[in-house]
């Protein structure tokens, strides 16, 4: 090689070096924050005790079925003394027809007889002394009604136990007969009559009612209400109720009408559990409430969010004076109880610098925004020797104007998700009704990989069941 050409060499070599050496000089990489990538563990969701309302309806018919089949259709009976009114009567009855208001059921029951028999004025040595007189109604020829009323009152003990008390209310003849014999009227002696018998299908109704149970009724409730929920976006929720009470109950026709009470502390978890059903409890006070609240957790993960401010920065220019830079890339990480924003740029300078930032969530624009951002500890100490001019307020001001994000499409899939959720079929023939009426924020919590966005869900819920 000759000297002209080792020279012309040795200049480009040289130049190069030197453009080298002074970008190396112009890199800036300070160390990260301290408290990178660390992050504090998440506080416990507080408990909120919901109260579900349950309306139920139960077909009382049956049971007084099971009383009216068990009574007599027919029943005949005579009284036969020496002297007076010596009579045989019938009587049949029609199936009891069952109709109710408030907590009482009434009864009515339609009844037909008839009697016949003869008067004895005077009587000796077991013998009328003059011919009796004989006398009927209603035999061999159109039995002459009646109509007897009862009334049972309903309600329902701690241990699901339904409970009658069943009473004879009245007695009315439709079409007496006018058969009377010394001031002595035979409709009111047979009225007489009929009494034991309808204090006795009194009874027999209270017995039948004493053997209905509600658990079969509310404890499919109970454990459907005991299965996790998958909810897109938000994880899985748990009811987990926690109490069950009967609210006042009401008849309307035959129908049994009752709302139960079900206190719950529901959840949503990230992840399902495997947690064994806790068994149906006993009937506690019942205490009107209303709402439905829950928490649940907006996941917002950093590459996206990271993703999403650099989409708005990455065409703008930061200056100051003669110097400038551009931003390469954005990316969020965990720094404690802070969010860490690490800043890649070129221009003036190139390189890295790390910021600290406190996440503020919008809960009307659905915006989350990082405030408080600030240089880093390590990233001052760097800047101050290399760079002083990027400690400017101005490009953190800039900076922290640009770090928004909106979440809108978060918050709207989240509704909707939690809202398909609490309208739905669910086992045993269950059925929820609800609707979410509001997603509050509440606090956020760092975690490794996202931001988790803590929001208190208020609607309303009803539960229905085929019985």
């Amino acid at each position: 090689m000759t000297l002209p050409m080792f020279r012309k060499h040795f200049s480009k070599l040289t130049f190069l070096l030197t453009v080298l050496i002074i970008q190396a000089c112009s890199s800036i990489k300070p160390k990260q924050p301290a408290n990178a990538n660390q992050t504090l563990a998440p506080k416990q969701l507080p408990p909120i005790v919901s109260t579900i309302h349950i309306p139920i309806k139960v077909e009382m018919k049956p049971l007084f079925k099971l009383a009216d089949d068990a009574f007599d259709k027919e029943f005949k009976g005579s009284d036969k003394p020496c002297s007076g009114l010596r009579y045989d009567y019938k009587v049949k009855r029609e199936p009891i027809q069952i109709s109710g208001t408030g907590k009482t059921v009434n009864l009515n029951l339609d009844m037909a007889y008839g009697f016949k028999g003869e008067y004895c004025a005077a009587c000796l040595f077991e013998t009328c002394v003059n011919p009796p007189i004989p006398f009927s109604c209603g035999w061999n020829e159109k039995l002459r009604r009646v109509n007897v009323k009862l009334s049972s009152d309903i309600d329902i003990l701690p241990n699901y136990q339904v409970k009658s008390s069943s009473r004879f209310t009245d007695i009315k003849t439709i079409d007496p007969c006018e058969v009377t014999f010394a001031n002595i009227n035979i409709n009111s002696i047979l009225q007489s009559q009929l009494k034991p018998y309808l204090i006795q299908f009194a009874g027999m109704i209270d017995a039948e009612v004493a053997k209905q149970n509600l658990k079969p009724y509310i404890k499919p409730i109970w454990d459907a209400l005991q299965e996790e929920i998958k909810i897109d976006m938000a994880g899985y929720m748990r009811f987990q109720p926690k109490e069950i009470s009967l609210g006042e109950i009401s008849m309307n026709g035959s129908q049994l009408s009752f709302s139960v009470g079900l206190k719950a502390a529901p959840v949503i978890a990230p992840n399902p559990t495997s947690a064994l059903p806790a068994d149906l409890p006993n009937l506690s006070p019942y205490k009107k409430s209303s709402g439905f609240e829950v928490y649940t957790d907006l996941y917002l993960n950093y590459d996206t969010l990271s993703a999403q401010v650099y989409s708005t920065i990455k065409d703008q220019i930061f200056e100051m004076g003669s110097k400038k830079i551009k931003v390469t890339y954005i990316k969020l990480f965990p720094a404690k109880e802070k969010l860490g924003v690490e800043v890649g740029f070129t221009g003036s300078n190139k390189g890295v610098f790390y910021l600290l930032s406190v996440p503020e969530f919008n809960a009307k624009t659905s915006k989350l925004s990082l405030k408080q951002v600030e240089y880093d500890i390590s990233t001052k100490n760097v800047l101050i020797k290399s760079a002083k001019w990027l400690l400017d307020e101005t490009i953190r001001k800039k900076l922290e104007e640009q770090m928004v994000f909106d979440v809108s499409d978060l918050v709207k899939l989240t509704r909707e998700s939690i809202n398909a959720s609490l309208n739905q079929k669910m086992d045993y023939g269950v059925r929820l009704q609800g609707s979410l009426q509001d997603l509050d924020i509440k606090d956020y919590v760092i975690q490794p990989e996202a931001l988790l966005v803590r929001s208190l869900t208020k609607g309303n819920l009803q539960v229905f069941v085929n019985q």
